[in-house]
């Protein structure tokens, strides 16, 4: 078997360890402890899906009052939403099918709350829908018994046995249900309308309908928000994609190789594993197994020369076009009515885009809310269901969001912050001693509304100074390294792709953002002196009291190359005596290099976030020695340099990790060597957000 599809199952079988993980933590739902619970017999569909839940354990009465009324409990400086359960059971209605607008059938997993017997409860509930490209059948068989995965699409007994019907679907094209899955495309999303129109109008729904998910479920979450806002009453939504050019696929003007590839190989994988779900459901067998060889079809004859073209420079995939706006949930934010609450991560795959998703719907009026906590994408799938005073667990927040818009309960989220974020190295030596048990801070609006600009220099001899240069300084030197290589191919009916990094950034805090943080820890992960990368480092002197930066972050860097293009690529880091610590970072194409003020972003009169349109249009190829402005975007962060270490600015010729040229543009720059400029006339800096710390306090 391939290495790709090893690595696809490496992740499902990831997805399932995190499964028990969170079992662990919370207690498992588990029919087999309630020894008066009844089985349903009557067909082998309905069988497999009736499995009954067990009242609460032990371990999660800890965290839910037993009185069912809604109850507030304030612990230290935090206020707690927190129920408990309405019914005994949860129960699976046997698998059901949606008809779509283009004749595909959609796969349908719905949960009711169920009495002692495990019988469904009469009546009508607020339903919460999750649309998802991983299979919830699959997913739901593996991960069904452990409460609190409503995000991931899969049976949720938490949610329902609090007066929820809970609706997984299979996204078109994938899963149980029928199609070719065109990667967010327009058969996808109207399919998307379908599927919420069917939920809100069942017997069993009092016609109140969320959205909720998270990674692709909450991208499919904001695509039903925008398309049907006349359907969606409230939406939950963790780690979602927001552009999908600039912030993932396309970073900096390039693609985003490591990524893609190992993403749609775990699409693919998880899409086409019908076979327990046939089993289980006999007598939709036949349905399966066409929904099935469509899937693999739709692979042969549109993925993998999807990904073929994009490395051999196909416009459509390597500039912003129609085909990644139609893909971006950002393209219509602004159509989004719902309330909607936004969780992300200063890791993530979407580090980039979901405080300018939050930001959409404040300007719009929206109610709304951020969430950003630390880490990678895949760890706060499993790491937000763990809370504290600050941040609640996620079930508890998600119960409190729909309990308020769905049910119509006073929730008190009126006393939830505006902005929540995790601050990295907080609390740190200089915290008082009041606020040493926190590492969150909370804010009324993002960006910070006490950021401003502040620009540090690049100066010779690896200095870094908030003073400009007043002579011309000597600049150092970057070598083009060697390119990756990759192609896709048929692996039997899975998708296989390989893909070779050859920067060194396959040790590197990027790659393990960019493989969803599925990865186990190494030292190279936190600390950029491990990286066998090339770089030219610029560092501060010693910091004299902590510096708090929060936002979005600008590098002007001017540069000319011995050739017709190149990549500038740029890592915040704080220096201590034991590492080099990563925290955040960015890159441009130069030819990409255009941008756009009027879509930028000006704090105080200076550029901190600059657009660019990476359109085929305004590319623009270097001119060998002619002198250039590069000006970067570095994805926003939250972090303090602490007291006594340094601020550093690493760059590099790449990061392949992160993003990659294809093969037009890694002839265009073979053999070459890039210099960064120093001077009053092309004085190099970043422009670094900084807020006081006692906003911190």
């Amino acid at each position: 078997m391939h290495q790709g599809i090893h690595r696809s199952i490496r992740l499902l079988l990831c997805t399932v360890v995190a499964g028990g993980l969170l079992s662990a933590c919370i207690g498992e739902d588990s029919a087999s402890n309630d020894n008066n619970s009844s089985q349903r017999t009557s067909n082998p569909a309905e069988t497999s899906a009736g499995n009954t839940e067990s009242p609460l354990p032990a371990d999660e009465q800890i965290i839910l009052n037993d009185d069912a009324q809604a109850v507030l409990e304030t612990s230290g400086s935090g206020t707690i939403y927190q129920r408990a359960a309405e019914y005994p059971k949860a129960v699976n209605l046997p698998l059901q099918f949606i008809d779509t607008i283009y004749g595909k059938k959609l796969s349908a997993r719905v949960t009711v709350p169920a009495d002692e017997n495990g019988q469904p409860i009469p009546g009508q509930f607020p339903v919460i829908l999750t649309q998802s490209a991983y299979n919830t059948n699959l997913m739901s068989l593996l991960l069904g018994k452990v409460p609190g995965n409503l995000l991931l699409g899969v049976t949720d007994s938490f949610i329902v046995r609090r007066g929820y019907v809970q609706v997984a679907v299979d996204a078109y094209g994938t899963g149980a249900s029928s199609g070719g899955w065109d990667l967010l495309g327009p058969n996808e999303q109207a399919a998307y309308s379908d599927a919420a129109q069917w939920a809100k109008t069942q017997p069993w729904s009092n016609g109140k309908l969320g959205v909720a998910g998270v990674s692709y479920m909450a991208i499919t979450s904001l695509f039903t928000s925008q398309l049907r806002p006349d359907l969606v009453d409230a939406a939950f939504v963790s780690l979602p994609m927001g552009d999908a050019m600039r912030g993932t696929v396309g970073i900096g003007g390039m693609l985003n190789g490591l990524f893609m590839s190992r993403w749609l190989q775990l699409t693919h994988f998880t899409s086409t594993q019908n076979v327990p779900t046939s089993l289980l459901n006999p007598k939709h067998m036949q349905h399966l197994i066409s929904a099935t060889d469509e899937h693999v079809a739709q692979m042969r004859s549109y993925f993998l020369p999807l990904i073929n073209q994009a490395l051999d420079g196909e416009p459509t995939y390597n500039f912003q076009t129609e085909y990644w706006s139609l893909r971006s949930p950002i393209t219509n934010m602004d159509k989004v009515e719902a309330p909607t609450l936004i969780l992300g991560a200063l890791h993530d795959l979407f580090q980039r885009d979901e405080p300018l998703l939050y930001e959409i719907l404040k300007n719009k009026g929206v109610d709304s809310r951020l969430v950003i906590y630390d880490g990678s994408h895949f760890v706060n799938f499993v790491a937000t269901h763990i809370g504290n005073e600050t941040v609640p667990p996620v079930d508890l927040m998600l119960l409190q969001w729909f309990d308020k818009y769905l049910k119509g309960i006073d929730t008190n989220t009126e006393s939830m912050p505006q902005v929540t974020q995790f601050v990295k190295n907080y609390p740190t030596p200089s915290t008082p001693a009041q606020f040493k048990g926190d590492h969150f801070a909370t804010a009324t609006d993002w960006p910070h509304p006490l950021m401003t600009p502040e620009r540090w220099y690049l100066r010779e001899d690896q200095g870094l100074s908030k003073t400009a240069p007043t002579t011309e300084e000597s600049g150092p030197q970057m070598t083009q390294p060697e390119h990756p290589s990759g192609f896709a191919y048929d692996a039997n009916g899975l998708l296989g792709v390989e893909l070779n990094i050859n920067d060194g950034t396959e040790c590197s805090r990027s790659f393990d953002q960019w493989t969803l943080g599925l990865n186990l820890p190494k030292a190279c992960f936190s600390n950029s002196d491990l990286v066998p990368q090339q770089r030219v480092i610029f560092e501060s002197e010693p910091m004299a009291e902590d510096y708090y930066i929060n936002g979005p972050i600008q590098a002007d860097i001017w540069i000319d190359s011995t050739v017709t293009e190149a990549v500038v690529s740029v890592q915040v880091e704080e220096v201590s005596a034991r590492q080099s610590l990563p925290i955040t970072n960015g890159q441009l194409l130069a030819s990409g290099r255009l941008v756009d003020e009027s879509r930028s972003r000006f704090v105080e009169g200076v550029m901190i976030q600059p657009y660019h349109p990476f359109a085929e249009a305004t590319s623009a190829p270097l001119v060998p020695g002619e002198v250039v402005k590069m000006q970067i975007e570095v994805f926003p962060t939250s972090a303090i340099i602490r007291q006594g270490n340094k601020l550093r600015i690493s760059i590099s010729p790449s990061n392949q990790a992160q993003a990659m040229l294809n093969y037009p543009r890694q002839a265009m720059a073979e053999g070459g060597v890039t210099t960064i400029h120093i001077s009053p006339q092309y004085p190099s800096s970043v422009v670094l957000p900084m807020v006081p710390t006692s906003a911190l306090n």
